[in-house]
């Protein structure tokens, strides 16, 4: 609303709220719309003119809050320190200039390192590391490819399912190259200098910041990560059509391209998360006869499985354990360890669920994990398309613990 007119903003934030690519992160994960929410709060307050010392502290709060919900929201500290100095640079008082400048952004960082310097400690206490247990290590590949990922991801959140890796690319790379151009053009009007090169470095950290994170840590890189494109997506795209819609014809255009655009959201969400192919929810898309088997088993079953968030999710299983995969880097949380899967196999009620359509299937359980194969035998229960479920039976009878920590038959 403050940087184009009042239907342009109000069909922007339609088009950025009915966006395929917001819709299914709001549909399957849970930080996504949050933070792209708090994003959202932040440039608001931090463009508001003029920025005063109290409205650069809730803004950092605001960043600080976007940092405990993904770590990557650091791009989102850099992008409130750029707006904070791009106001505290314009302001009318310019006798006291540099102090005032100094005097918001500091702040702005306090106040965001204040909240997120609470988790980090309680990382250091409870696990050692300021960012808690993550793997350690970065990608062995040439940066060209990890790049390619993020135009890959970039393109997929934006444009949707049903392209293949070549037009992510290109798509992503069009978007990334035109938010550029156009921000350029956006500043040039100097209408709304603090929220234009807000938006800019928004959209920079928003890409550069998952391909540091690979490069250090290996994480991955797809729509998930590279969701909070959207938001200078559709920022930029605003902007311009507020600019360029002089004409009839191109506000039919425009009305027709948001048509569009906003009915593929909807239809997304009427299909998800069940009926969508790439949704959690659907349930032909891996084997479905191996949830059906899951779910026939005793209700004391205890599963193991590659796949635990779809096996919990269609079968309400209590526990389902993450077991006999690779930990690696990008996973968000780690499959059971060689002594808890024994601890497992030895209360005879354990199964393996494995499906292996997955990526992180390999050529089986035993391909994948040899050191647990090597502790627990894998009995075949039964075997169907895209899948088996294995009963676990631990090989040496005295690796089994009872109650009292003691190995069987002793104490």
């Amino acid at each position: 609303r403050r940087r184009v007119r009042p239907a342009i903003a109000v069909t922007g934030a339609f088009a950025l709220g009915a966006s395929q690519g917001l819709v299914r992160m709001a549909s399957v994960v849970w930080s996504e719309a949050p933070y792209a929410a708090i994003a959202l709060a932040m440039l608001l307050v931090l463009s508001r003119r003029p920025v005063t010392t109290r409205s650069a502290a809730i803004g950092g709060l605001l960043a600080g809050i976007g940092f405990l919900i993904r770590y990557a929201g650091v791009g989102l500290i850099a992008t409130g320190v750029v707006m904070v100095a791009a106001s505290a640079w314009r302001s009318d008082d310019q006798a006291d200039e540099w102090a005032t400048l100094v005097k918001r952004i500091a702040a702005f960082v306090s106040a965001a390192i204040a909240i997120s310097l609470l988790w980090v400690v309680r990382n250091l206490v409870e696990t050692g590391q300021p960012l808690g247990p993550r793997f350690s290590g970065g990608a062995d590949e040439p940066l060209s490819r990890t790049i390619h990922l993020a135009l890959v991801g970039t393109g997929h959140i934006v444009a949707g399912d049903g392209w293949s890796e070549s037009a992510r690319v290109r798509i992503g790379a069009i978007v990334v190259i035109g938010i550029a151009a156009l921000i350029v053009l956006a500043i040039s009007s100097r209408r709304s200098v603090t929220l234009d090169l807000g938006m800019a470095t928004f959209a920079a950290t928003s890409f550069v910041v998952p391909i540091v994170a690979r490069i250090a840590t290996a994480n991955d890189i797809e729509l998930r990560v590279m969701s909070p494109m959207l938001i200078p997506v559709v920022y930029v795209a605003t902007v311009t059509f507020d600019r360029v819609c002089t004409r009839r014809g191109i506000v039919v255009a425009g009305t027709v391209l948001l048509g569009w655009w906003m009915y593929q959201g909807a239809a997304f969400a009427v299909r998800f998360p069940d009926l969508a192919p790439a949704g959690s929810g659907y349930k032909p898309q891996f084997s479905p006869q191996l949830y059906d088997a899951i779910a026939a088993l005793p209700a004391d079953a205890r599963v193991l499985t590659n796949n635990p968030q779809r096996v919990w999710w269609f079968t309400d299983r209590e526990p389902t354990l993450m077991g006999f995969t690779a930990p690696r880097a990008g996973n968000s949380h780690y499959p059971l360890d060689a002594e808890h899967t024994v601890q497992e196999a030895c209360n005879g009620r354990a199964y393996l669920a494995w499906f292996s359509g997955l990526q992180n299937a390999g050529d089986g359980p035993k391909e994948r994990r040899p050191d647990l194969a090597a502790l627990v035998d894998l009995q075949l229960e039964t075997s169907v398309s895209g899948g088996q479920l294995y009963r676990l039976v631990a090989l040496d009878p005295s690796a089994c613990r009872s109650d009292t920590g003691q190995p069987a038959g002793q104490g």
